[in-house]
């Protein structure tokens, strides 16, 4: 395992607020890229590296809105 894998987090993101995530994570710069999964763009993944892992976790948690993460993997 290297520390520049990519770590995912699925989040269940109301797709009125897509755009709002995408625009706090601009300001987060290299933490990690969002991209929508589905259809509904509910599901948005969040792209970072194993390394930032605990810092994207910390990330979320800092923001004005919750958002459910559904499940994470190593990619």
């Amino acid at each position: 395992m290297n520390d520049s894998d990519v770590w995912i987090i699925e989040l269940d993101v109301p797709p009125e607020r897509g755009l709002m995530l995408q625009a706090w994570l601009l300001g987060e710069d290299g933490l990690g890229v969002i991209r929508c999964l589905d259809d509904d763009k509910r599901k948005q993944q969040f792209w970072t590296t194993l390394s930032q892992k605990d810092d994207a976790h910390e990330w979320l948690k800092s923001l004005p809105e919750y958002f459910l993460i559904l499940r994470e993997w190593r990619w």
